[in-house]
């Protein structure tokens, strides 16, 4: 038994991580003989706690004289279940092999109140565990049987002790070969037994091609002629091996009339055995052996034959856990190339172009496109690489629509879409400063539901990587532009101090005017660099500046504030503001503003504005100035209005920047009275609040005067 640990352990690990299960042995008084191994986390966490683990529910069905000999699913909670057999050895020593767990599809919400419920002063994260525990399904059942049946009748012969030293020293080298020489393809393993061990006059393998199972590979005597036979499951020895998936052996075969179907292909074999060999994925190769000259097996021979089939298998299922981690740690190796490559020197366009083509390569996909979006002049460009069928650029549209709409449910989280030439497209979103500025769309050809979720994980890794690139890469861009914009802006004061401060108050103004209207931050940015190069011509900063629409707000404006004839409503809100900002700033007096479109609504909301400005400026001088002195005066157009003396006299003290205590101190009424004249001038100017109240006043001072 001592001997035989370490295979023991060997064969619980291999096993373990192939089915994402944690694996344990107890003998028949359920002592740990195996130590739990494998990364299944619901398994884990229940093996972990102190109150009512798994080991004790365990022992209280164990106490009822359980003897399952048949893989069976036994739930240690609702719905959360453990697989386990027993296994009987000659010497009538009992075993119980464990693995777990597995839940019930759509249990999840279920098991997870009855786990909170159980374990409420445990801080575990069912629901993230539950995520990841494997599901039992019909045809996962089956196949978690066929597995167990077979570890256990491995296990059973790794346990007896009345194994032949020379049998188990041949079946100790043959499963450390197997875990051991990873590199080494089941064609040399199978050459290297024959040779080496010389158990069989003959060896051979058989696997599916086209819809039918073909013999691949013969090594021995007399078996030439049967390399390229062909079977069908439940044809012949072979095929009723591969139908009914358990080892079989079949002795004095010449003399017996089914053995034709050998004979027709020159092969004449006295002693056959045979032992199906599952792959990792799903697929089934046949090993089998025997002799020309005699006509049985000892049971020796038998134990080895399993033996060596069960290595073979061990071998597949490791070289598949190899590769799939050299190839995760090759995506990672790439990304982290990739992220190094990006951050070293952050520009658009390269990082743009490399984000296609590594979406295209590492993933082998079909075609990979970039849709970026250009916030600024709402427009979206479109780069792509491969082999897209249909209309890519209508596919750009279609991905535009649904993750840069405002409302799109779509925008937060990756999404797998099927074309209507029924191919798959993994599309992730890129994000900068919060918003979607991107889609890495990857055309995936056929594969399995694992290899997709793989794709998926590593392309939302990348276009992580791709939208921190593209956020460094835009500071660096604004931080260029920005000196750029300061160069010129000072070159003003060297020839033109006037038109230098001019510009300076103006881009002050429209700056805090801008924010004040909520626009974005970058539309903000474009309006006060618009002012502080307005002294130049359109053309000028288009040259400099052509990825930007500073030079359109300045066209726009000038236009606006000139004798050119721009209709009001059809500039942009950028020509709007800069036009205010630079009339209020060369006057120094809202009377600048033309009448005629004293109308329009961002020009109310301007004036507004500046006078609500104007009166807390002139409310922190007051000291300094006689009191009888107001800004722009509108005593005289307050007078003219439907109000009552005393109305008038609050609104006067409202466009000054008094509350309603103040005004109560400075007119000697109560604040409730206050309150009540202030409600009644809204109602009779038909405006909501002050603000508009103030608007009004003003709108009436400028159209009489």
């Amino acid at each position: 038994m001592n001997e035989n640990l370490e295979l023991l352990e060997e064969v619980q690990s291999v096993y373990a991580a192939k089915y994402g299960f944690t694996i344990w042995l107890t003998d028949e008084n359920e002592e740990i003989v195996l130590s739990p191994d494998g990364d299944n986390e619901l398994c884990n966490e229940l093996l972990n706690l102190e109150k009512d683990n798994i080991f004790t529910k365990i022992k209280r069905s164990t106490q009822k004289a359980w003897s399952i000999h048949t893989p069976v699913f036994y739930d240690v909670f609702p719905g959360v279940y453990v697989l386990t057999t027993s296994i009987s050895l000659e010497n009538e020593k009992k075993y119980n092999l464990f693995a777990g767990l597995m839940i019930e599809d759509e249990t999840q919400d279920l098991i997870f109140e009855q786990l909170n419920a159980i374990y409420p002063d445990e801080d575990i994260q069912w629901e993230a565990i539950l995520a990841n525990t494997p599901l039992i399904t019909i045809s996962a059942k089956q196949v978690w049987k066929d597995w167990m049946k077979k570890v256990g009748k491995l296990i059973s012969q790794l346990l007896t002790e009345k194994t032949d030293r020379s049998i188990f020293a041949l079946q100790n080298e043959l499963f450390h070969q197997g875990v051991q020489e990873r590199d080494r393809s089941i064609t040399h393993l199978l050459h290297d037994f024959f040779h080496r061990k010389k158990v069989f006059e003959f060896l051979g393998l058989a696997e599916e091609q086209d819809n039918s199972f073909v013999v691949t590979e013969v090594i021995g005597e007399g078996i030439d002629s049967f390399q390229g036979a062909q079977f069908s499951p439940g044809e012949g020895f072979l095929g009723r091996v591969l139908l009914t998936g358990e080892f079989a052996f079949w002795e004095n075969i010449d003399k017996d009339p089914r053995s034709i179907f050998f004979k027709r292909h020159q092969f004449k074999p006295k002693s056959l055995l045979c032992y199906p060999i599952k792959q990792h994925d799903g697929s089934t190769k046949l090993l089998f052996g025997g002799n020309i000259h005699k006509e049985g097996f000892s049971s020796s021979e038998l134990e080895i034959a399993k033996t060596f089939a069960i290595m073979l298998e061990a071998h597949s299922v490791i070289n598949h856990l190899q590769s799939e981690n050299d190839e995760q740690l090759r995506r990672l190796s790439s990304l982290i190339e990739i992220s190094k490559l990006m951050v070293a020197a952050p520009d658009i366009k390269r990082i743009v172009y490399i984000l296609v083509d590594i979406g295209l390569n590492l993933v082998e996909g079909t075609f990979s496109c970039l849709v970026l979006r250009d916030i600024k002049n709402e427009k979206v460009k479109l780069i792509s690489r491969g082999k897209a069928k249909g209309n890519i650029g209508e596919y750009a549209k279609d991905v535009a629509k649904r993750f840069f709409d405002e409302d799109s449910r779509e925008k937060q989280t990756s999404v797998v879409q099927v074309t209507e030439n029924g191919d798959r497209v993994v599309e992730c979103p890129l994000f900068n400063r919060g918003q979607v500025v991107g889609i890495l769309s990857v055309g995936i050809s056929k594969q399995s539901e694992a290899q997709l979720q793989e794709h998926i994980n590593y392309l939302e890794t990348l276009s992580i990587i791709g939208g921190v690139s593209l956020q460094l890469a835009g500071k660096e861009e604004d931080q260029y532009e920005e000196k750029q914009v300061n160069t010129l802006f000072r070159a003003i004061e060297q020839f033109d101090k006037e038109a230098y401060a001019e510009a300076e108050n103006a881009a002050n103004l429209a700056g805090k005017y801008a924010m004040h209207l909520g626009l974005d931050a970058s539309v903000i940015k474009e309006i006060i660099h618009a002012c502080q190069l307005s002294y130049y011509t359109p053309e000028f900063i288009r040259d400099i500046f052509p990825e930007k629409r500073i030079d359109m707000i300045v066209k726009e404006g000038k236009a606006l504030m000139g004798s050119k004839t721009l209709p009001w409503e059809e500039a942009s809100i950028g020509g709007q503001v800069f036009a205010l900002a630079m009339m209020y700033s060369r006057s120094g007096s809202i009377e600048a503003i033309p009448k005629q479109i004293l109308g329009n609504g961002t020009v109310q909301t301007f004036i507004t504005f500046i006078m609500e400005s104007r009166v807390v400026e002139e409310e922190i001088d007051l000291d300094k100035l006689p009191i009888e002195r107001k800004i722009d005066s509108v005593t005289s157009t307050i007078k003219e209005m439907d109000l009552s003396p005393r109305e008038q006299e609050v609104l006067d003290l409202v466009i000054q920047g008094l509350n309603n205590k103040e005004i109560a101190q400075e007119l000697y009424i109560s604040g409730h009275t206050v309150k009540n004249h202030v409600t009644k001038i809204f109602q009779k100017l038909d405006v909501p609040d002050r603000a508009h109240a103030i608007s009004k006043v003003y709108q009436l001072k400028y159209h009489s005067s």
